[in-house]
């Protein structure tokens, strides 16, 4: 099975998921194609529905599970093989290709489930507890197997898909608990059994490895990493080292996405710059994109998740852009052509081009080899957030700002919509340190109270 990136006619990028002999899969294809091409998802979107499908198509290949014959008789799966696909979707792709490659599905035994004890079952296929993959993918494969399942369901057997969401929506309403479990359609039930979105861990507010930005001291050592006259910077070409601290710093200073970053655009014929300046200060601001240009032909076209918007850009970040924009992005052949900001640097080619994600990929990589500890874009995103936390909690403790404006500044500046609640989430690290300063100031405080009243008087207790 391959998962094939093309572009349109149009510009449009989209992706197509083909068997063996190179024929577009039906169902796949067309439910990607309803249920996120046509609301506008972003193509990079689809493409990873795409590859969550196709490794369903794997899963169920191996355990010779043939959905659509099965959906098309109405003999839906059954809950111990939706649990097995859970199972599964929980390890990383090599891992369950590895795992299945030695186990051959005439060899498994048949699973069987005791519906009293559905909580404790498991899989009969086993894979060394070995996991590697976040709750986060795992919630997203397995939410894309259930709306797959319910809409092939729907398609193929309308009739007894919709018996299930009738009985499902009379079980609903009753309060015999083993009623609802026995009612559950396989979109219900799968995802009733995701992992948690964040972390099903109980201890998930102290757990110090689920935070995704980088501390304070890491920032500064990558930042000195990166200089241009750093005696660690891994890159030998001058405008390559540059051009690359300009991108950390961007995301360092400004938080937005890897996608956004390099869709930004310089002025030339055709189009405007996104470096747009104030004329009544002076001032220079990043103008952040949010539709997609049907124009860049990259095979994986940058594209932004958030809502457009215009941030500020102090006068370091400024004085970086325009020492990387006179005096090193023209060093690289055929970069007048190139509308993007940032562009591959290789003196052996007639034409350079604009700079790939696999590219920054690559770069982030070479320095988190340098530091010993994983760098990449959306960390610094986060640790934007946490330093926007830091900021505002100051202000708002002088009265000038409040927790509401705050978090809608924070929403703006980011490309949220009003109504999220991504913050939370992008500012843990500050939100968890905070919780746990805290409860220390208010334990050592309350210490040092009974320090000074226990044991100093003495008074019989009646018992």
């Amino acid at each position: 099975m391959k998962l094939k990136r093309l572009q349109m006619s149009n510009g449009e990028k989209y992706s197509i998921l083909l068997d063996e002999s190179g024929a577009p899969l039906l169902y796949e294809n067309l439910f990607v194609t309803v249920h996120y091409r046509n609301f506008s998802r972003a193509s990079n979107t689809c493409h990873v529905v795409f590859e969550h499908l196709r490794l369903l198509s794997e899963i169920c290949g191996y355990l010779n599970l043939n959905l659509v014959e099965r959906c098309k008789a109405g003999n839906f799966l059954k809950k111990n093989e939706l649990q097995q696909l859970k199972n599964a979707a929980s390890f990383d792709v090599e891992k369950i290709r590895e795992m299945f490659a030695k186990h051959k599905v005439s060899n498994i035994v048949p699973f069987k489930l005791n519906p009293k004890k559905l909580e404790t079952s498991r899989a009969t296929i086993i894979i060394e507890d070995d996991r590697n993959i976040s709750s986060y993918t795992a919630y997203n494969r397995i939410t894309t197997f259930a709306y797959y399942l319910g809409w092939l369901e729907s398609e193929l057997c309308p009739s007894k898909a919709e018996y299930f969401k009738k009985k499902e929506s009379k079980a609903k309403e009753s309060t015999e608990k083993t009623s609802k479990t026995k009612s559950l359609s396989s979109e219900s039930f799968l995802l009733s059994i995701r992992p948690d979105r964040k972390s099903s861990n109980e201890n998930e507010t102290v757990d110090w490895g689920q935070w995704r930005s980088l501390t304070e001291s890491q920032v500064i050592e990558v930042m000195d990493v990166i200089r241009t006259n750093s005696s660690r910077n891994p890159w030998w070409n001058e405008s390559v080292r540059y051009r690359n601290e300009l991108i950390f710093n961007f995301f360092n200073s400004v938080g937005c996405r890897r996608g956004e970053l390099m869709k930004v655009r310089v002025k030339t014929d055709n189009n405007p710059s996104d470096i747009i300046t104030n004329e009544k200060n002076g001032r220079k601001y990043l103008k952040i994109n949010a539709s997609v240009d049907k124009e860049d032909d990259r095979t994986i076209r940058p594209e932004g998740k958030t809502k457009g918007r215009i941030v500020p850009m102090d006068s370091r970040l400024t004085t970086m852009y325009e020492n990387y924009l006179i005096n090193h992005r023209p060093n690289a052949k055929g970069s007048e052509y190139i509308k993007y900001l940032f562009v591959t640097h290789n003196h052996r080619t007639k034409s350079n081009s604009a700079l790939s994600l696999a590219q920054v990929n690559k770069m982030f990589r070479q320095v988190s080899e340098v530091v010993g500890y994983r760098v990449h874009p959306h960390a610094l995103r986060h640790t934007w957030n946490d330093r926007y936390s830091k900021t505002t909690d100051a202000l708002i403790e002088q009265n000038k700002t409040t927790d509401i404006k705050s978090e809608s500044d924070r929403r703006k500046l980011m490309g949220w919509s009003e109504k999220s609640l991504s913050g939370q989430h992008y500012a843990k690290r500050h939100t968890d340190n905070r919780a746990m300063d805290i409860g220390l100031i208010m334990q050592e405080k309350h210490s040092e109270q009974l320090n000074q009243v226990v044991g100093a008087y003495d008074e019989d207790i009646d018992m």
